[in-house]
C-alpha cells in the first residue's frame, strides 16, 4: 500500500478494520483455484476411466463446495467491506469539512472554490476507490495471496513447467507494470488540476447566469469552459493510452506462455506428467498464476489512477499538521 493511503487511514484510526477485511477476503481467489483445478483433474479422470456414473455426485459435491465459498465470500462482504467503506468515506469527509471550518478566511483563499470542491468530492472517492473499489489495492492483495499459493503448488506438481511459465511472465510483467504505467499517476493528477479549473468556469454560469448574459461574458466563459474540458481530456487520453498499451503486453504474456505449456506439457505426458488430468491441473495453476499477475497489474494501474486524489487529499491533511 502507497504510504500516503497508508498515512491516511491511520489518521482516521481504521488499520485495523482494514487489516480485518484483508485477512478475510484474501484466501477467496486461491481457494476458488484449488476448487477449480481439482474438479477438473476429478471429471477428466471419471471420463477417461467410463465411471460416467460417478459424474453426477462429483458435479454436486463440487457444487456445493463452490456455493459456501461464494457464500463466504459474499457474507464477509456485505458484513465487513461495505461497511468498512462508507466508515472511510463517512469520516475522510468529516477530517476535510473540519479542516476547512478551522481555516481563516486567507487560509480558504489559497486555493480556489473548484479546487476544495474537487477535494472534498471527487478525490475523497479516488482515495476510498484505491482502497476498495474492484481492481485496486483489496484485490491485489487478494490476487498476490493466490499468485504465491498457486506457484508453491505448481512447483510441487512440476518445477520445470513451473520455471517456464515465470520466464514468460517476469519480463512481461515487468515491461507492463513499472515501465509503461509508470507516468499514468502523473496524467492523471492533472486531469484532477483541471477538473478543478473546470469547476471554478462552472460556477459563475450557475451562480451569475444573467449577469454574465448582460455583460456579453458568455463567449469568455464558455470558452474558459472548453479549455479546462479539453484539459481533462488530453490527460485521460493519455493515462487510457498507456493502460491499453500494458493490457496488449498482458494479453501477449498470457497466450505465450499457455502456447508453451501445453506443447511442452504433451511431450512430458507418461514421463515428467503423469496424464492429461494432470496436465490439465497444471494448466489451471498457471492459469491461476497468470490471472493474478494481470490481476496486479490492472489493479497497479487503477491504484496509480486514484492515487493522484489521495495525493491532494493528504496535501490537506499536512497542512492541518504543519499548522498544529
Amino acid at each position: 500500500m502507497n504510504h500516503t493511503v497508508r498515512k491516511i487511514i491511520k489518521d482516521l484510526g481504521m488499520q485495523k478494520d482494514f487489516a480485518l477485511m484483508m485477512v478475510l477476503r484474501s484466501p477467496f481467489d486461491f481457494l476458488s483455484a484449488v476448487l477449480n483445478a481439482n474438479m477438473l483433474e476429478s471429471f477428466i479422470r471419471l471420463v477417461e476411466r467410463g465411471e460416467g456414473e460417478s459424474l453426477s455426485w462429483a458435479f454436486w459435491r463440487f457444487f456445493i463446495f463452490t456455493m459456501l465459498l461464494f457464500g463466504y465470500n459474499v457474507s464477509i462482504w456485505a458484513t465487513i467491506s461495505i461497511k468498512t467503506d462508507m466508515m472511510f468515506h463517512k469520516r475522510l469527509r468529516r477530517k476535510l469539512m473540519d479542516s476547512m471550518l478551522a481555516r481563516t478566511e486567507q487560509d480558504m483563499e489559497k486555493l480556489s472554490a473548484g479546487d476544495w470542491i474537487t477535494r472534498l468530492n471527487s478525490d475523497v472517492d479516488k482515495t476510498a476507490d484505491y482502497i476498495t473499489c474492484p481492481l485496486n489495492f483489496m484485490h491485489a492483495m487478494i490476487a498476490t495471496v493466490n499468485l504465491i499459493l498457486s506457484s508453491v503448488i505448481l512447483i510441487i506438481l512440476n518445477p520445470k513447467l513451473f520455471s517456464v511459465a515465470v520466464l514468460v511472465m517476469i519480463p512481461f510483467f515487468i515491461l507492463s507494470s513499472v515501465v509503461i504505467i509508470r507516468k499514468i499517476p502523473y496524467y492523471r493528477k492533472r486531469a484532477q488540476e483541471s477538473h478543478a479549473g473546470y469547476t471554478n468556469w462552472m460556477e459563475p454560469i450557475v451562480e451569475a447566469g444573467d449577469a454574465i448574459t448582460i455583460f456579453d461574458g458568455e463567449e469568455i466563459v464558455m470558452r474558459k469552459v472548453e479549455e479546462e474540458s479539453l484539459a481533462i481530456m488530453r490527460q485521460n487520453v493519455k493515462a487510457h493510452k498507456l493502460t491499453a498499451w500494458s493490457s496488449l503486453v498482458n494479453i501477449i504474456s498470457g497466450n505465450l506462455g499457455y502456447i508453451l505449456l501445453l506443447l511442452m506439457g504433451n511431450s512430458m505426458i507418461g514421463s515428467g506428467v503423469k496424464d492429461f488430468a494432470e496436465l490439465t491441473k497444471i494448466t489451471q495453476y498457471r492459469g491461476q498464476m497468470m490471472m493474478g499477475v494481470m490481476c496486479v497489474n490492472s489493479c497497479m494501474n487503477n491504484m496509480k489512477t486514484n492515487l493522484s486524489g489521495a495525493e491532494r487529499v493528504d496535501e490537506v491533511l499536512n497542512a492541518d499538521s504543519a499548522r498544529g
